[in-house]
């Protein structure tokens, strides 16, 4: 009897044990992308007003990554080229990257809808003096209430 309740102890210790080992090395379901879009997701153009380059534009293009919420920006500013990685934080639902013109035309908010289909505000693409700049003009993060 006390040898049944042993092995039995030691069976469901080790599969206790082993169970949770599994689950904090094993990476999220959702960390990963199964496929990665060579599209860009979201794009922002316009052209800029120079009267002998009249193909110059300032241009912000945002492209998936194999991580989940990690996007590759390409921004363009006439004959410069820059490209940067965005990650968006985790609020507990999928977002969906989203460019929104900025206050003027060498500018642009790159951010996310939320669940609602509202733009949420994160980063901010502009060019002054001549230079191009990614800024963070959000913060958000997810509170546990006890």
């Amino acid at each position: 009897m006390v040898t049944k309740f042993l092995v039995l102890a030691a069976g469901l210790y080790l599969t206790y044990g082993c169970h949770q080992g599994s689950e904090k090395s094993a990476p999220s379901a959702d960390s990963t992308r199964t496929a990665v879009q060579t599209q860009a997701v979201a794009a922002y153009d316009q052209k800029v007003n120079d009267t002998l380059n009249h193909d110059w534009y300032f241009s912000v293009q945002l492209y998936e990554t194999p991580k989940l919420r990690d996007y590759v920006v390409q921004m363009i500013f006439e004959e410069m080229h820059d490209v940067d990685t965005v990650h968006f934080p985790d609020l507990g639902y999928p977002v969906k990257p989203a460019l929104q013109k900025g206050p003027d035309s060498l500018s642009c908010y790159i951010g996310f809808l939320d669940p609602k289909g509202q733009f949420m505000y994160y980063k901010a693409v502009y060019v002054d003096k001549k230079a191009l700049h990614l800024r963070t003009v959000r913060k958000y993060t997810v509170k546990d209430e006890e």
